[in-house]
């Protein structure tokens, strides 16, 4: 049987288009509340925070009266990680990842600085991004040369081999690791370009700037992503599939297999 297509999937609804159907836009639009004034408004706000490579600042302890250094309080940060995982029901602010075991990051790298306003929910990947030194001194990663593809997107895709090596099938399995494989070959490309491809150097060089320099590491990161050997988050790996991986989403990946592997 011939099947005919379907006009209304097409059709735009306009004044104009209404009004040579013989329907005035009165009678065509009755019933309908005018929109708000506040509609589209926020359609140029971006859904979730780019991620900016970063480190964390090097702050100095206070001394007493007495000349002893005094440590930053811990009992203020819990308070106040608590209140901003409450309030933002666990979910990620740079790549929308939802969960209870996640991270908290200090916006502005001080760690001594535990008021609610600075801090965010960050997924233990994205939060990794805020503290690269880290990443390099425990060999938990390396830069990569991945243009086009954003952190945050990769960070998705991380998260899902690190699954899929925990409880796809065996053929699954070999995908995940030869995909792994071939990101972190790309490494070799960053290396070429900046002498290493080490997360620590590049936290060095980060430490060196002046506070009025920061903006200059958007630029200086353009192309690179950081990617992590499973063991950086395999704590949370069995908590991610009980939360969200029960049924696995491979086929959510797909796009961004075949944009990494198409990258040159």
């Amino acid at each position: 049987m011939a099947t005919t297509s379907d006009s209304r999937r097409d059709a735009v609804l306009d004044e104009a288009a209404v009004r040579d159907a013989g329907v005035s836009w009165d009678e065509a639009t009755e019933g309908m509340s005018a929109p708000g004034s506040k509609l589209g408004a926020n359609f140029d706000a971006r859904r979730h925070k780019d991620i900016v490579f970063s480190v964390a600042r090097r702050v100095r302890r206070q001394p007493r009266q007495d000349g002893e250094l005094t440590e930053p309080s811990h009992a203020d940060y819990k308070d106040a990680r608590a209140a901003v995982l409450a309030r933002g029901g666990g979910r990620c602010v740079f790549c929308g990842f939802r969960s209870q075991y996640t991270d908290v990051h200090h916006r502005n790298d001080n760690h001594a600085d535990h008021r609610e306003a600075n801090l965010e929910i960050a997924d233990p990947l994205c939060h990794g991004a805020q503290h690269i030194g880290q990443v390099g001194s425990q060999r938990h990663g390396v830069f990569i040369h991945l243009d086009g593809v954003p952190q945050a997107e990769v960070n998705h895709l991380q998260r899902t081999i690190a699954v899929v090596l925990e409880m796809g099938s065996e053929a699954e399995k070999a995908e995940a690791r030869a995909l792994l494989q071939h990101l972190a070959s790309r490494a070799e490309l960053v290396a070429t370009e900046w002498g290493s491809a080490n997360p620590s150097d590049f936290a060095s060089a980060l430490h060196t700037l002046h506070e009025e320099d920061l903006d200059k590491r958007v630029s200086a990161f353009t192309g690179m992503v950081l990617i992590y050997r499973p063991v950086r988050f395999a704590q949370y790996v069995a908590q991610w599939i009980e939360e969200s991986y029960k049924s696995l989403p491979i086929k959510t990946w797909g796009r961004i297999v075949e944009g990494t592997r198409s990258a040159s």
